[in-house]
């Protein structure tokens, strides 16, 4: 029996109760552009339904049916993404138009040569691939990988994570003596490689501390979940053809979109706000002292650095945010996403804290999202 009455109104897309809410805290479906939310007995006959239909004998135990029926991400992204996206393809396609117009310079010059460019290409996907290979081998002998019986409480986490984002392909988890950065997500050519650094995650699977490896986990997964890495690839192909500097300025926004991204998802998955902005003030100032900020503490900064000519064009052209810029994003996402953890973030600010907080609002894509603009 569900726990729910039958009669309450629930989410469509995952059955939580809609309470008063204009988005369902769980999967970030807006309600409000719905025109009539089901019943809890309506949604489960529908569901019943839809699992009767997608559970055919081929597909009984294929994880790719069960992640094609999972709810989608695009919720938890960061709005600019999509665009960004569109920005770092179309300059990822002007520089490989410019290499196509060489290569057929080079074939109608000599034959010989295409098929020495060809071959080129080839060694590097194949080189790239080997170089995956060999570092999942160099990590066996130098890290441990994470299993059930190697560290059961870290391996229960990565399950539950997973399991909150449907993510179930293969991926290999390392725990190392030292890491720069401490937690760190690569994925080529089907190969995805989690490394942490041991003593980040012994801090962190504290009972009081473990939310904030929930969000750095959860940072992880969700990059590989949104397919954050799908433009590293041409990364490293442009980089081997001396051709990324001159399209950098298209691929950064993207990858700073996907920072906002990730910390977004970290937070959905760790189901606590405070130590998301704990986690990410950890960042700001270290472990010693980020405890002993207050929610309100980083805001005046991040307005200043937000509203100041050379710290946006610093961030122009890095592929990270300023952090002062990420923790103020995840601030407003709390807005959008959950706005009673908002009313409460903001209860325990000063007036002037508040007054900066309704000014980063006013600036945040976010704010332009819940009111469809």
């Amino acid at each position: 029996m569900s726990a729910v009455e039958d009669s309450v109104r629930v989410c469509p897309g995952c059955g939580v109760p809609a309470a008063e809410n204009d988005y369902c805290s769980a999967c970030g479906l807006r309600l409000e552009t719905q025109s009539e939310l089901p019943t809890r007995s309506e949604w489960e006959s529908k569901r019943a339904q839809q699992d009767s239909v997608s559970l055919q004998p081929a597909q009984k135990d294929s994880p790719e049916s069960s992640v094609g029926r999972a709810p989608s991400i695009k919720p938890l992204l960061h709005p600019t993404e999509s665009s960004r996206l569109a920005l770092a393809l179309l300059g990822a396609s002007l520089a490989g138009l410019v290499l196509v117009v060489v290569i057929i310079g080079v074939a109608a010059a000599s034959a010989a040569a295409l098929f020495g460019v060809a071959l080129f290409i080839a060694f590097l996907i194949g080189t790239l691939w080997l170089g995956q290979q060999l570092l999942r081998a160099r990590l066996l002998g130098r890290s441990l990988k994470v299993s059930a019986d190697t560290f059961p409480e870290l391996q229960a986490l990565l399950d539950d994570v997973a399991a909150t984002l449907d993510y179930h392909r293969r991926v290999d988890v390392y725990v190392i003596d030292k890491a720069d950065p401490p937690i760190s997500t690569t994925s080529y050519l089907g190969t995805r490689i989690i490394l942490i650094e041991g003593g980040l995650a012994a801090e962190l699977i504290d009972p009081e501390r473990r939310p904030q490896l929930i969000f750095l986990l959860g940072r992880s997964l969700g990059a590989l979940k949104a397919k954050h890495t799908r433009v590293d690839l041409i990364v490293l192909l442009l980089q081997a053809a001396n051709a990324l500097r001159y399209v950098s300025l298209f691929l950064l926004p993207w990858y700073r979109a996907t920072t906002y991204s990730g910390d977004q998802i970290g937070m959905v998955c760790c189901g606590n706000a405070d130590a998301a902005l704990e986690a990410t003030r950890r960042l700001l100032v270290g472990k010693d002292l980020a405890s002993e900020l207050g929610a309100g503490d980083v805001l005046p900064q991040a307005l200043l650095v937000q509203s100041r000519l050379l710290p946006r064009l610093i961030q122009l052209f890095a592929s990270e945010p300023h952090l002062t810029n990420r923790y103020a994003n995840l601030i407003c996402f709390i807005r959008y996403h959950d706005p009673e953890v908002w009313d409460r973030l903001g209860g325990s600010m000063d007036a002037e804290q508040s007054h900066v907080l309704d000014q980063l609002w006013q600036r945040s894509p976010h704010r332009r999202r819940l009111v469809g603009v």
